[in-house]
């Protein structure tokens, strides 16, 4: 019996409203709706999920969304302005065997949430019952054999097996929610005033306009391949020797180790920008005018961003991590250990770039990014806004 039959079994009076409700599509989204967005931990299947979130604020502003969350994503959440309500949890409050597991399900309960969503493309099947617990009628999450009742729209994969890159797949499933594809902005909101005080660092640790910043990620990626930080110095130094820039290390704060080991292999780095949490490194990856890194969760940001982008991709990296279509990210496929092709390389900074690798930096000043963001909220695509503050709560049994 699966781990979904079992612990339905045991805890039903927490499910039952859940089972028993309804919902239609389109039109599962209104303007009082109140949701839970539920985070798997995975940063990028978060991001994956932003152009749902925001069109959902633009489209129904007074729509409130809370959070569950793990405490490494809040300090990303939190200022995004999406948030009405923060609720953390560790991974032992997910142990069904707990407590604090429980508890945390009554809490849900109490939430009297309409729309429920599981915001990851793998089973993940305590937060899948976690939304069945909220009570919510619309249920979103992956598709799998024991998806149900937990979940009752799946995301799934095509009618030929094919999903595509995973960045795009909730474009193909927007008119059944109720939005054009083109509503779907892949950006994350982040804080103006924090973009304007980063952009301001960035100028001040980097005065020369005609340096290139490039940003650089050392970590595992999400198919557990890494690469060895003497082929990675290497590209680094070929690089300096063919590009007037400056080399940063940007990654998962959590891996700060590995970063702290390549960063003392470099000898151009711009020294005093504050990188010390998740944040800041978002913060800093949306003033580079470059990123190359293998398929981490911080090259999905660069892309998402619009950041001229390098994937170093290994034989596991398969399509659903390749993003189509964007002509400022190419992916280069590499064996596992051997050094890139700087030929090569450098061919794919050109394309991603569009010729500007040795012409002024994109890094814009506090009145450029004003402006920018005015034309883009002209657009209708401006940074989502918030009125309050987000509050940040802990799951019951959170010691």
């Amino acid at each position: 019996m699966s781990e979904h039959k079992i612990i339905s079994s045991l805890m039903r009076p927490f499910f039952r409203k859940g089972q028993e409700s309804s919902f239609t599509v389109p039109g599962a989204f209104r303007e009082d709706s109140r949701i839970l967005c539920i985070d798997p931990g995975d940063l990028s299947d978060v991001l994956f999920h932003i152009p749902l979130l925001t069109a959902i604020r633009r489209r129904f502003p007074g729509s409130k969304m809370d959070f569950l969350l793990p405490e490494k994503h809040a300090p990303l959440i939190v200022p995004s302005g999406l948030a009405r309500q923060c609720i953390i949890y560790k991974d032992g409050q997910l142990n069904p065997w707990r407590p604090a597991f429980s508890s945390m399900l009554r809490k849900l309960g109490a939430g009297k949430y309409d729309v429920a969503l599981v915001m990851s493309y793998e089973p993940r099947p305590r937060l899948e019952l976690a939304a069945l617990a909220s009570g919510a009628n619309f249920r979103y999450g992956p598709s799998h054999s024991d998806a149900w009742p937990a979940i009752n729209f799946e995301m799934r994969a095509g009618a030929d097996g094919e999903t595509g890159y995973r960045g795009d797949r909730l474009r193909r499933a927007a008119p059944f929610l109720g939005f054009a594809p083109e509503e779907m902005n892949a950006r994350w909101p982040l804080p103006m005033d924090k973009v304007r005080q980063m952009a301001q660092q960035v100028h001040f640790h980097k005065p020369n306009p005609d340096q290139m910043l490039i940003g650089v990620d050392p970590g595992v990626g999400k198919t557990g391949h890494s690469f060895a930080l003497d082929n990675l110095q290497f590209l680094v130094r070929q690089l300096t020797s063919q590009l007037v820039c400056k080399v940063l290390p940007l990654g998962d704060p959590q891996d700060s180790e590995r970063l702290e080991k390549f960063e003392t292999r470099l000898s151009e780095v711009p020294v005093g920008l504050e990188r010390e949490t998740l944040l800041e490194m978002i913060l800093l990856l949306s003033q580079c005018d470059l990123y190359i890194s293998g398929n981490t969760d911080f090259f999905h940001f660069a892309v998402a961003l619009g950041i001229p982008a390098i994937g170093l991709f290994g034989k596991k990296d398969g399509a659903e991590w390749v993003p189509v279509g964007r002509p400022r990210a190419r992916v280069i496929p590499i064996t596992k250990g051997e050094k890139v092709d700087i030929e090569t390389l450098m061919e794919a900074i050109e394309a991603v770039t569009e010729g500007r690798t040795s012409t002024a930096s994109t890094v814009m000043s506090a009145a450029d990014i004003l402006a920018a963001a005015e034309a883009d909220k002209a657009d209708g695509d401006s940074p989502v806004e918030t009125s309050g503050e987000t509050s940040v709560d802990h799951a019951p049994g959170n010691e």
